[in-house]
């Protein structure tokens, strides 16, 4: 009997699933299953694009044998779907096998979350086909490692999306994406 990957509640030992990095999970059942928090704000000022957005999450495991390291933004493809094994390598099973994106440096062969739904960090090729803005360009896996591509309004995706922008690309190449990456049983 398949499990439900929503339901089940979930236990994040730091208490932010954007920093989840264990080297094994306290309940192994947890492997998998999604859930969605909503991201805090600050108390003063004016809030970030990502705060107070939902954002969903997968907890999956880290491929030990991945070239790059997965760090803040780092796209997430697929090394073993079925054992919800995560990769930074496109061609592992192929570019369009796109899982997620990771919002924290996790060690290779630990577990962690990746991020699925919802306004997320993106690190996007030095040299993207188009540059990423608020216009709501299609971001998409791009060929390098743990990096994205963005292209230009009107342009077919060639390979699945991982959302559309919602800001312009900073010094350090990286932009925030409304990921939209469908639930793969």
């Amino acid at each position: 009997m398949p499990k439900n990957v929503r339901t089940q509640p979930a236990y994040v030992p730091e208490g932010d699933a954007e920093k989840m990095n264990q080297p094994s999970l306290l309940y192994p059942g947890q492997l998998g299953i999604r859930f969605t928090i909503t991201q805090p704000g600050p108390l003063y000022g004016v809030p970030g694009a990502e705060q107070y957005r939902d954002k969903t999450y997968q907890i999956v495991k880290t491929d030990s044998t991945m070239a790059v390291s997965p760090y803040k933004g780092a796209v997430a493809w697929w090394a073993d779907q079925a054992n919800y094994s995560t990769t930074t390598d496109p061609t592992k099973l192929g570019r369009g096998r796109v899982a997620g994106v990771y919002q924290f440096a996790i060690t290779k062969g630990n577990f962690g979350t990746i991020q699925v739904q919802g306004p997320a960090t993106v690190k996007f090729v030095d040299v993207p086909t188009a540059e990423p803005s608020a216009a709501g360009l299609i971001a998409i896996p791009s060929a390098t490692a743990a990096k994205a591509d963005c292209l230009g309004a009107g342009t077919a995706a060639t390979y699945p999306a991982l959302g559309r922008t919602t800001s312009v690309r900073d010094p350090a190449s990286e932009a925030i994406v409304d990921l939209e990456l469908p639930e793969v049983p």
